[in-house]
C-alpha cells in the first residue's frame, strides 16, 4: 500500500505511539486531581506545551490545548462574536478551509466579506491593503497559510505584517504547514492554529497559539479557563512527540519537492490535457492537485485503490459534498471540472520509487477506464 493522501491525515508515527501506549498506560491520572501522581501529569504536560511554544516563539501562557483545528478556528470566531462590536465585519480569503468559512458565517452572519481569487491561487496582498486602507476596520482578517487542496502557500506572513500595520487582529489557518514548511514568523499572527495528526500524531489533539479566544465548552476551568474539559495528555504527549520527531528535525523542501515536481512532469506527458492547480506558485512539497482531461475522480480514486495507492479527490471535509470544495468554488471550476480533481499529498518519508510506482498506476488506471468506456469485454482492475 502506497498512501497518498496525507494532507487529510498522516499515519502515527512509531515515536508517537510510542507516547501515546505509555503516557496511558504510566500516567493516566486527571490532570486537575490533587494529588502527586496528578502533580506529575500536570508537569509533564506542561513542559509539552513550553517546548511548542518555544519552537513557534511565543508565549506558553498563549498555547491552549485543543481537539484539533476546527475546534481551535470555531472558538476564535465565537469569541470576537461576543466580545466585538456587532456591526463590525471580518474578512476572509477565498481560499478557507470550511472549519474557518463556515465558522465566520455562523457567528458573524451577513457581515463575512471575501477577497478575491487570482488564477494561481493566491490572494492578491495589494487588494488586501486597498480593503484595510478604505475602513472602517474589520474585527479580522483570516487567510490560510497553505492550501490543504492545492497546497498553494498564501502571503501570510505579508498579510500579518499589513494587520500588524493596521492594528487588526489575524487568524491564520497554519494547519498544514508543520512537517512541511518553515514556521518561521507565525509568531507575527495574532491567532494561529495546529491539528496533530497532520504531523504524525494522534487524531483529536491540536492547539491554538492566541490571546483573548474563549472556550467553546462550558463547565470547566482547565487550560486557564480558556478550554473545558479533562485534558487528554497521553494525545499531548503523543502530539509533542511527533512535533519533535517531524516538525522540528531537518528537512530537505527541495529535494522532497523534485520527487513532486518530476511526478507531475511525467504525468502530463502520460495523461496530455492534465492540468495542475497552482503550479507556477509557491506550493508545498507535498501536494498536487490535477484536474484530469477525462473520467470522474471517484472512478479514478477506485482504480488507483485496487492497485495499492490511496489518493484523494481534495479536501476530507469537503469530498462527500457536490461543489464543496472551496478551491473549486474560489476559481470558478465547472462542475464537470470539479469531480475530475485529483489530489496527491505525500509527506516526509515518500521515496522516488513510490512516485514512480504512483505514476504507474496511473497509466493503469487510464488505460482499463478508457477500456471500459468504449465497451470492452477486458475485466476491469
Amino acid at each position: 500500500m502506497s498512501y497518498f493522501d496525507n494532507n487529510a491525515t498522516t499515519p502515527l508515527h512509531p515515536s508517537a505511539r510510542e507516547a501515546l501506549l505509555n503516557a496511558s498506560t504510566e500516567n493516566w491520572a486527571n490532570p486537575s486531581s490533587p494529588y502527586r501522581i496528578s502533580a506529575k501529569v500536570r508537569a509533564s504536560m506542561q513542559k509539552c506545551r513550553e517546548s511548542i511554544a518555544s519552537g513557534l516563539q511565543t508565549d506558553p501562557d498563549q498555547l491552549i490545548f485543543t481537539s484539533g483545528s476546527t475546534e481551535a478556528n470555531n472558538s476564535v470566531f465565537s469569541h470576537l462574536s461576543q466580545n466585538g462590536d456587532k456591526s463590525s465585519r471580518i474578512l476572509l480569503s477565498p481560499f478557507e478551509h470550511p472549519s474557518v468559512s463556515e465558522a465566520a458565517h455562523y457567528w458573524f452572519s451577513g457581515r463575512v466579506d471575501f477577497l478575491n481569487a487570482q488564477p494561481d491561487g493566491t490572494i492578491n496582498t495589494g487588494e488586501l491593503e486597498a480593503y484595510l486602507n478604505k475602513g472602517p476596520l474589520p474585527l479580522l482578517v483570516s487567510i490560510m497559510a497553505a492550501s490543504n487542496e492545492s497546497g498553494v502557500i498564501q502571503p501570510w506572513r505579508e498579510a500579518a505584517r499589513l494587520c500588524q500595520k493596521f492594528g487588526v487582529p489575524y487568524h491564520c489557518d497554519s494547519t498544514q504547514l508543520p512537517g512541511k514548511e518553515r514556521l518561521d514568523d507565525l509568531s507575527l499572527c495574532t491567532y494561529s492554529v495546529y491539528s496533530a495528526h497532520k504531523f504524525g500524531g494522534p487524531k483529536g489533539i491540536g492547539w491554538l497559539v492566541g490571546e483573548g479566544a474563549s472556550s467553546l465548552l462550558v463547565g470547566g476551568e482547565q487550560e486557564k479557563g480558556r478550554r473545558g474539559g479533562t485534558e487528554n495528555y497521553p494525545a499531548i504527549k503523543s502530539a509533542h512527540r511527533a512535533w519533535e520527531s517531524m516538525v522540528q528535525a531537518p528537512l530537505d523542501i527541495s529535494g522532497l519537492s523534485r520527487l513532486r515536481d518530476d511526478f507531475e512532469d511525467q504525468m502530463e506527458q502520460q495523461i496530455p490535457g492534465i492540468r495542475i492547480i497552482g503550479k507556477n506558485s509557491p506550493r508545498l512539497w507535498n501536494t498536487s492537485l490535477m484536474i484530469m482531461p477525462e473520467f470522474e475522480n471517484l472512478q479514478w480514486v477506485g482504480k488507483l485503490d485496487k492497485l495499492g495507492f490511496q489518493v484523494s479527490t481534495g479536501s476530507a471535509c469537503s469530498s462527500t459534498r457536490t461543489g464543496g470544495s472551496p478551491i473549486a468554488q474560489a476559481l470558478a471550476l465547472s462542475l464537470p471540472e470539479t469531480q475530475r480533481l485529483i489530489r496527491i499529498s505525500s509527506f516526509q518519508d515518500h521515496t522516488h520509487s513510490e512516485w514512480k510506482g504512483l505514476r504507474d498506476a496511473f497509466a493503469k488506471a487510464h488505460l482499463s477506464l478508457q477500456k471500459e468506456s468504449l465497451g470492452s469485454s477486458v475485466i476491469s482492475l
